[in-house]
């Protein structure tokens, strides 16, 4: 079945017009038949692409993992010494990963079963550093075996110090500081407001920056909707100039536990105050600098461009892709990085990569909400293996999130503002008719 809608647009002096948005096949007109001009994103119709269906992976039809993954994360281990109130890991059971020890039996196998060099390599946590002693040899022999591997790691910046910074400069690493800005308070100290750190994360900065090599990374919640803010908080307090800091957004918070649900979207009202505060922070170009706000955007007008049917389209995370293989350190498969082996997200083992199966997770569609919803080409669905309540509060919460990012692409695109959908509901309840942007507010924002 292909659900359409229509696109309530407008602009200034009381211009209206309407938009034609078919999500299955990309397709955006205006309502007279004509496509869309799409010059003024740099981008012209092409072709349609040849993309294959994903795979619609599910716990029924698993998904197996490649011997030759493009992408190889590897978790030294779940402890960390901050408690984020939404940590997507802090339920997760922690003390069987980490050994030191583990090191160089992971290393010995690894010829067994890893078939090609891998083309990024990710060394995650709970707090990386936390794991030092685990991480400095572990990094350093795989630098030397695949030299030509992008190397990642994401940590909260408390444990750095200048030795190892010159590490990370050293081993070609790319590094992301996870902070929230104002809302630092919800994940632990902010370490900006500790001299030493921050001196620390200033020497991060001056060495990495340059390079392109390092960015400040932040979630999004009830309670920390302004990457406008966030990104002031940083940059003043680390003294360099706000327009040039490097930030970057992981969207908004996915709920793993009632510590993710309290800072969840909890009604429409909290869904329309983020929505706005997103979308017109995009408007005012104020969020265009953050690389992930600038790419989804981006990202969208090419799907337009290129006509990319929705059922080619795999899960946000990647994590359904075959090349993409998440393990710890006893060679164990896992359904992602953030996932402890001691649960049901052990989904195999290196030892035997060939019978590895994904069978923890939902292919978008597989979900009722997904295939009923506008942005779904935008979302590509919350989180691969949250499920019920979980997983409903996370569509919620997505759902605002890209329906900011569309409002704001469109207006990129037609220099007109969203202010209503009509169309299929994406769940049973809800209305057909939904307003995006009160035209009421065109009239403040002028």
């Amino acid at each position: 079945m292909t659900l359409s809608y229509r696109l309530h647009m407008a602009g200034p002096q009381g211009h209206r017009q309407i938009l034609l948005w078919t999500p299955s096949v990309a397709s955006l007109q205006w309502e007279d038949g004509t496509d869309v001009d799409l010059r003024p994103v740099g981008q012209d119709y092409r072709a349609t692409q040849q993309a294959g269906p994903a795979f619609p992976v599910s716990p029924a039809i698993p998904a197996g993992k490649s011997p030759a993954p493009r992408v190889l994360k590897i978790q030294l281990g779940l402890k960390c010494n901050y408690t984020c109130q939404y940590c997507n890991q802090a339920a997760q059971p922690q003390d069987s990963q980490g050994d030191p020890g583990d090191v160089a039996s992971f290393l010995a196998g690894l010829p067994s079963w890893l078939k090609a060099a891998p083309q990024r390599i990710e060394f995650w946590g709970g707090e990386p550093f936390a794991y030092w002693k685990t991480l400095r040899p572990l990094a350093e022999a795989l630098r030397e075996r695949f030299p030509a591997a992008s190397f990642g790691i994401v940590s909260n910046g408390s444990l750095l110090d200048e030795a190892k910074i010159d590490w990370l400069d050293r081993l070609g690493f790319g590094i992301g500081i996870s902070h929230d800005g104002p809302a630092m308070k919800y994940r632990g100290p902010d370490p900006l407001d500790n001299p030493q750190q921050r001196d620390v994360l200033r020497m991060l900065y001056d060495r990495l920056k340059p390079q392109g090599r390092m960015s400040f990374n932040t979630v999004l919640h009830r309670r920390n909707m302004s990457l406008t803010a966030v990104r002031r908080h940083i940059a003043e307090r680390l003294d360099v100039p706000a327009a040039e800091l490097p930030l970057v957004t992981e969207e908004i918070l996915l709920p793993y536990d009632d510590g993710g649900l309290r800072l969840s979207l909890r009604n429409e009202r909290d869904g329309r105050a983020f929505m706005h505060e997103v979308f017109w922070e995009a408007v005012r170009g104020e969020s265009m600098a953050v690389s992930t706000i600038r790419d989804k955007i981006s990202g969208f007008f090419r799907l337009v461009a290129t006509a990319r049917p929705a059922a080619s389209l795999g899960q946000k995370c990647g994590m359904d892709d075959p090349a993409k293989l998440a393990v710890d350190l006893k060679g164990n498969a896992l359904t992602c990085q953030n996932m402890s082996a001691d649960t049901r997200h052990r989904i195999g083992h290196v030892s035997a990569i060939s019978e590895i199966r994904l069978n923890t997770a939902h292919h978008w569609s597989t979900r009722e909400e997904c295939g009923r919803c506008p942005v779904l080409p935008l979302c590509q669905e919350a989180c691969l293996f949250l499920e019920q309540d979980l997983w409903r509060q996370a569509c919620d919460n997505s759902y605002w999130h890209n329906l900011a990012i569309f409002a704001a692409a469109l207006y990129w695109l037609t220099r007109l503002v969203l202010i209503e959908i009509e169309g299929p509901a994406r769940r049973d309840g809800l209305p057909a008719r939904m307003t995006v942007i009160d035209p009421a507010e065109l009239e403040v924002a002028a």
